[in-house]
């Protein structure tokens, strides 16, 4: 299985090394823009560069102005992220260096010569591109945390500038300030060994041009993006619920049995989640044909309701990567999540033996850690990831500690979740004869997620340069970059200050989550944890576990309850 996907994913590249003129086009004019710019930046050497550009350049400011062959707002999308990706970090993985910065400077300038001349051509789709580029900056910076609205009309504006071009410029300035582009570099150049991810819904494409290469996308994410823009998710989910519902049909299930309803509710939910993820492993896939199955992922969540089944999660995961399957025409660049839990275990073992990938979500500890990694190092998939939520392990033992009455207890809780992933990570990854599993750490690859931001403070990147991969959510994002911070590249393997490990030992949460056996008396927690079937009520009960699986069935509930709005909407409508 794993050499089959190897070898298919090397297929899938060659086909688009060797893509003829027309096909490029073609992919154009299907609204593939993502696709066509994949191949120039990622696929095309100097003058198969050259040809396919000048190809596309003499269609586009002839076709496109002569005939509506084209959606010219596709068009104008592919231009404006065309004239980006030149002069972000999509660029740096591999076209720099074949056309040099004044070849990338050339063209850059041609593409923008041909937005000019469209959104001049054809004002009324120039409107309205423009209102729609405005409405996404809006929402992308609503979710990078400015909430004030009056500061995000001024942020708007002063981005747009005085059109088009000042907007470009604006949003590569931007890029270009950026610590975590600066660590992207570090990556490619290969001393540091840190991948950055976007642990949100939308807004990929601002990852990816500071140098991203994987998204956490699911029910829980689309909710907290629907919430900062209902207009827009209110018209994706009611395209979604059109295509698979007629009025009629709508009706009868809003008035036929709850368990009918909560069934097709379930359904919405799953190809909502299904289209975006879609979406996502188009724009991730040129990274991920590059790489060659190593990077690029797009990390999918089952319904968190069936947490405690694994034969459950097993038949939604087979059913969502073989529907996308379909859709991408090739090996998906999706990993499944499933919950760090005994149930959890059995479906990573089961999925990885197919070789589909997964991520290990609700992941706190090194009980934890452990033996999911045996797993997904004895399985068939090319990669998959252990995600540790630093944040969500953080403020409990914050919260223990406080009610403790410990004296610095808060401000050591925010080391507790670093200490764990370092701990991890030494375990894993460090050879059988230190103590370790010798764990690969390209198939196996911790994830940090659930980051937290204190004051100016944020330990779950500054302190952890080094683990495999980072995901990050837009407003820590934004708070990271808002000015120039040191790249320490071996980060990773500093050590906790001795006097905050002290303050951690004292709560019996961090203790659960950082002793191992071979720590034998010192830190033993008074209630061992483990993955074994009889600590499986004990474990879900567990404060990190219970109160984030809470949360994401909440949010799932609530999705749900939106979902069941536009569906009155729509049969009434």
């Amino acid at each position: 299985m794993k050499v089959n996907l190897r070898e298919r994913i090397l297929e899938e590249k060659k086909r688009w090394e060797k893509a003829k003129l027309e096909e490029l086009w073609n992919s154009l004019v299907q609204g593939r823009e993502e696709a066509v710019r994949g191949t120039l930046l990622y696929f095309s050497s100097s003058e198969p560069f050259r040809k396919r550009f000048d190809f596309l350049e003499k269609k586009y400011m002839g076709k496109a102005l002569k005939s509506t062959e084209i959606d010219r707002t596709v068009l104008l999308r592919f231009l404006l992220n065309l004239a980006l990706d030149l002069r972000t970090f999509p660029a740096e993985r591999r076209l720099l260096s074949i056309l040099g910065e004044g070849g990338i400077q050339s063209y850059t300038q041609r593409v923008l010569q041909s937005l000019d001349s469209l959104m001049d051509t054809f004002p009324e789709e120039a409107t309205a591109f423009t209102e729609e580029l405005k409405k996404t900056t809006r929402a992308r910076l609503k979710a990078e945390g400015v909430a004030d609205e009056g500061e995000v009309s001024r942020l708007v504006d002063a981005l747009w500038g005085k059109g088009i071009q000042e907007y470009v410029e604006n949003l590569i300035h931007e890029s270009g300030k950026s610590n975590l582009r600066l660590a992207a570099r570090s990556a490619l150049a290969g001393t540091l060994h840190t991948e950055i991810g976007n642990d949100y819904a939308e807004f990929l494409d601002s990852m990816i041009r500071i140098g991203g290469t994987f998204v956490t996308t699911n029910p829980v994410l689309i909710k907290l993006a629907w919430d900062i823009d209902p207009t827009y998710w209110n018209q994706r989910v009611d395209q979604v619920i059109r295509a698979s519902y007629s009025k009629k049909k709508l009706a009868s299930l809003l008035e036929g049995s709850k368990q009918e309803l909560s069934d097709a509710i379930e359904r919405i939910n799953a190809l909502v989640t299904a289209s975006v993820v879609e979406r996502n492993c188009r724009l991730l896939r040129p990274i991920f044909l590059w790489s060659e199955g190593k990077q690029g992922y797009v990390s999918l969540q089952v319904n968190p309701k069936a947490h405690s089944d694994s034969d459950k999660m097993v038949k939604e995961a087979v059913f969502m990567y073989k529907e996308l399957e379909k859709r991408l025409g090739g090996v998906p660049n999706v990993v499944i999540k499933v919950p760090s839990t005994a149930a959890g275990l059995e479906a990573a073992r089961k999925l990885t033996s197919k070789g589909i990938g997964v991520t290990v979500t609700l992941t706190f500890s090194l009980f934890q850690s452990i033996p999911f990694a045996e797993v997904l190092q004895a399985g068939n998939a090319l990669v998959s990831y252990i995600a540790i939520m630093n944040g969500r392990l953080a403020f409990p033992v914050r919260d223990e500690l406080k009610a403790k009455g410990v004296e610095g207890g808060v401000e050591a809780a925010r080391w507790a979740g670093v200490e764990v992933a370092r701990k991890a990570a030494y375990r894993l990854y460090s050879a059988r004869e230190k103590g370790g599993l010798g764990v690969d750490p390209d198939k196996v690859k911790i994830m940090i997620a659930s980051l937290r931001i204190y004051d100016d403070w944020i330990p779950d990147i500054s302190e952890l340069w080094g683990i495999p991969l980072i995901t990050i959510f837009p407003n820590v994002r934004r708070a990271y970059d808002a000015h120039p911070r040191p790249l320490v590249i071996d980060a990773l393997h500093g050590k906790t200050p001795d006097k905050d490990i002290e303050l951690l030992l004292k709560s019996e949460i961090f203790r659960q989550a950082w002793w191992v056996p071979e720590n034998s008396s010192m830190g033993r927690p008074e209630r061992v944890l483990t993955l074994d079937k009889k600590d499986a009520e004990a474990v879900a009960a567990w404060k990190p576990v219970h109160e984030t699986l809470t949360q994401f069935i909440g949010m799932y509930q609530e999705m749900s309850q939106m979902v069941r709005e536009r569906m009155r909407s729509l049969a009434k409508g």
